[in-house]
């Protein structure tokens, strides 16, 4: 059984004056449990839409989405499937209700009336999984982008989510913010959460296991991502091709005859070794 399973979801916005938006469009496809995808698309094709109605936030205007074979339509169900789905969003400072730290990744489990030993096992798991422990007792207003974003992912796994969903959680960020994030997602998807991100930023799917592309509400591509970067499609859909993958399409221009599968420098560098010997 597929952990995510989305059948014909079409969603629309009423914007007034009777006009209505199809944000998305008979989308179908399903998420096996511990698969790290990428979810790309520019703005506008329907990708922080879709990240909703996974967790219920948002209910399909036609169609199904089935969360551990549970339809998150169905009312009584509805705190549970937030609860397997966690959320980041892309403003870390929009999502932090504490000031102190600890505070902050302890809501979530207090909210829902967890015992106070429970909360603090929590918090001490989420924290360290981000290496924010010794940061604990210091106030969010002292830390860097990537340090805010990672307590934030904290406060999610504090509530212990099956599913991590990142919406742009990196747009905000340096590039080494982004790295720190990025890298903390790829352990916790190690051991074993699900992890969609969001973004349209094609270095980070480089990692993924599976790239899904949107673009204007209609799925496009759906593969690991070499064959995501290699179909043609993703430039199309005014996407950015991977810096190493550009590098090679750049040189092959110059006379290079370099495959256009590579996502990483050593690939590349194997690939330049090879044609100059």
């Amino acid at each position: 059984m597929s952990q995510i399973v989305l059948k014909n979801v079409n969603y629309s916005y009423n914007v007034g004056d009777g006009k209505v938006i199809r944000a998305l469009k008979n989308l179908s496809f399903s998420i096996e449990k511990g698969q790290f995808v990428t979810l790309a698309g520019m703005n506008g094709s329907g990708k922080s839409t879709l990240a909703k109605l996974l967790n219920g936030l948002y209910l399909p205007t036609d169609g199904e989405v089935l969360i551990d074979d549970v339809n998150t339509k169905d009312e009584k169900s509805t705190f549970e499937i937030r609860r397997k789905v966690g959320m980041v969003f892309q403003n870390p400072d929009n999502q932090m209700v504490a000031t102190i730290i600890e505070d902050d990744v302890a809501f979530g489990p207090e909210n829902i009336g967890l015992p106070r030993e429970e909360i603090i096992e929590r918090v001490d798991y989420a924290l360290k999984a981000v290496e924010m422990d010794e940061f604990r007792t210091r106030t969010a207003s002292k830390l860097s982008g990537g340090q805010k974003q990672r307590v934030a992912i904290a406060g999610v796994l504090a509530m212990r989510p099956d599913i991590l969903i990142l919406d742009e959680a990196t747009s905000m960020l340096d590039p080494k913010g982004r790295r720190e994030v990025m890298r903390f997602a790829k352990e916790l998807n190690e051991q074993g959460i699900t992890v969609i991100n969001i973004t349209h930023n094609m270095e980070e799917a480089t990692i993924s296991d599976r790239v899904i592309v949107l673009r204007k509400g209609r799925l496009v591509i759906d593969a690991p991502p070499k064959d995501a970067f290699s179909s043609g499609l993703i430039e199309a859909c005014g996407l950015v091709l991977p810096p190493v993958l550009q590098l090679a399409s750049d040189l092959n221009k110059d006379g290079f005859e370099l495959s256009q599968r590579i996502l990483f420098e050593d690939e590349l560098v194997e690939g330049i070794c090879q044609q100059l010997n």
